[in-house]
């Protein structure tokens, strides 16, 4: 029986993010303070206070603290970053409604269309044979998850499950719209009349899917923390999921455990003991291991 014992982590981390200050504080609009939502400013309970509190100045303007800042921003307002150029969501923009984001059809557009912002590949380390990257969460099915700018998450299946099973013939993805439930079946990968399962890190449903992999599935061979990733998922409840994920030195402590686990199945199994070659796992250990059986990796490590 594997350990799902997790540390409860706090507030999300986003992948690639150099600052996490909230973007009003950036703007000058609140006081210091650290996002708590992974720049799901639409989700943030503190976006909702400070919109009412413009639409309230709008239409009554007697304190004069608030008509101070009011006037503040309207001097300022040509000067003003947009919330998402802050965020990092979008290069260049400036903010022509003095922050009342509900109002302007750019934040509109943003939130309707940018779930995709462009994004670099991670900084990863080696653990026992296996690539893990720095800013991902992880389940133990072997499923990642990259929380981005916005609080969507992108998804994929991480290396160690990759260099297990492989590469694929083919991998089905979900449609769009569709319920994602952590630990519950969403992508399916198919070789040699074989199936695997895998499963969800995060509550939410599916807002876009990596159409190169129905192209070419070994492209998440290849490229499984970049190039090869699964899905988008816009999260139910983010900081639920994340607290039962391995993230940081917790996920480089889990893989050394699954890469120890693995070199004992293969030997008890087949007489065969994993070898890394110049630091790195073999790239297909179902492919090289004679004697394995697809359905008991499949039960061990990702079910």
């Amino acid at each position: 029986m594997r350990n799902q014992t997790v540390k409860k982590s706090g507030r999300p981390v986003v992948y690639g993010k150099a600052e996490d200050q909230c973007v009003w504080s950036r703007a000058g609009v609140t006081k210091p303070i650290k996002c708590i939502n992974a720049f799901d400013c639409l989700g943030c309970s503190l976006d909702r206070k400070v919109q009412a509190n413009f639409e309230a100045k709008e239409a009554w303007h007697v304190d004069r603290s608030s008509a101070h800042r009011t006037a503040r921003l309207r001097m300022l307002g040509s000067q003003l970053k947009c919330r998402h150029m802050l965020s990092g969501r979008v290069d260049y923009k400036l903010c022509a409604h003095n922050y009342n984001c509900i109002k302007c059809p750019y934040d509109q557009m943003i939130e309707d269309t940018g779930y995709m912002p462009g994004f670099k590949p991670p900084v990863c380390e080696q653990v026992s044979g296996f690539t893990v990257p720095r800013d991902h969460y992880f389940h133990y099915g072997h499923t990642w998850a990259r929380v981005e700018y916005g609080g969507r998450v992108r998804v994929g299946l991480d290396d160690f499950a990759l260099r297990l099973l492989g590469p694929q013939d083919e991998i089905q993805l979900p449609r769009l719209g569709a319920k994602a439930g952590q630990g519950k079946h969403l992508a399916v990968l198919k070789r040699e009349g074989n199936e695997a399962l895998t499963l969800s890190p995060v509550d939410g449903h599916v807002v876009a899917v990596n159409h190169k992999l129905k192209q070419n599935a070994s492209t998440a061979n290849d490229s499984p923390y970049y190039d090869g990733w699964f899905m988008v998922v816009q999260p139910a409840n983010l900081r639920r999921s994340l607290k039962n994920l391995f993230f940081g030195t917790e996920s480089l402590a889990w893989m050394d455990d699954e890469a120890t686990r693995l070199n004992t199945l293969l030997s008890e199994e087949t007489g065969y003991r994993m070898a890394a070659t110049g630091g790195e796992a073999v790239r297909d250990i179902y492919g090289s291991v004679p004697g394995i059986v697809w359905d008991r990796l499949i039960e061990e490590f990702l079910g």
